[in-house]
């Protein structure tokens, strides 16, 4: 009875999933934007990493191997960033760092190699931390990219430096 109601169940799931499936439409959708919705959205996207950076300033290295309860109070008000920006500017690496690669693009076009952006982040005077900071001492003693951020040549390879890094990319 028990392997009837489960094949039953199966056949079920099989013929709704297959019959709701929708014919794709061959034509693309286009969708247009001005250069200054564009522009706008572009702000927004740094305006949100930067508040981001300030609002999980207090917190950060904090909370390990945990989750921030809902009664934990983060601060907040009209001056943070400010006061972050001039009392903790290496908590703006992702920020910076991304800013970095922007200068690249912008000097050396978006076919910009790797080793122009290892170069810029390596010999710049900002702060790192983690695998960017051993990818800046290898890049800075001849190891270049990729084997600057290998896990044989970098002990904190599987820290989360590139995902906080694309974000430049979208």
């Amino acid at each position: 009875m028990k392997t009837n109601l489960f094949l039953f169940l199966m056949l079920a799931v099989f013929v709704a999933t297959t019959s709701c499936n929708k014919k794709q439409s061959s034509t693309p959708v286009k969708t247009k934007l001005t250069t200054e919705i564009l522009k706008d959205k572009i702000k927004g996207g740094w305006a949100g990493q930067v508040i981001g950076c300030t609002f999980g300033g207090p917190t950060e290295f904090q909370y390990k191997g945990t989750m921030i309860q809902d009664y934990q109070p983060i601060p907040w008000d009209n001056d943070r960033c400010k006061w972050y920006y001039e009392n903790s500017p290496g908590l703006y690496d992702d920020v910076y760092m991304d800013l970095t690669f922007v200068d690249v693009f912008e000097k050396e076009g978006l076919d910009a190699p790797a080793s122009s952006h290892a170069n810029a982040f390596a010999n710049a005077e900002y702060m790192l931390w983690h695998a960017n900071q051993a990818a800046r001492y290898n890049i800075l003693n001849g190891i270049t990219p990729p084997e600057s951020g290998h896990w044989l040549n970098n002990p904190h390879a599987d820290d989360i430096d590139f995902q906080i890094e694309a974000d430049f990319a979208g």
